[in-house]
């Protein structure tokens, strides 16, 4: 969960979505969104952490029986 987190963040948040016209609407060009440094190192953060999280709960799930 982790490497998607990575992934998700390297390749979709910072060069598909931030760097590629994929995500262009005609009209709607001066409403790009604008994340900050501080705001990116955030998503990261919990990001991280929240995977780290997710794969604990469902590891407990897995051995409770």
């Amino acid at each position: 969960m982790s490497v998607m987190n990575f992934m998700d963040r390297l390749l979709v948040d910072g060069y598909w979505v931030g760097h590629t016209n994929v995500w262009t609407i005609p009209g709607t060009e001066d409403l790009k969104p604008y994340i900050t440094a501080k705001d990116k190192q955030k998503k990261w953060l919990f990001g991280t952490v929240g995977m780290a999280v997710i794969a604990a709960v469902l590891a407990a799930m897995m051995t409770v029986q």
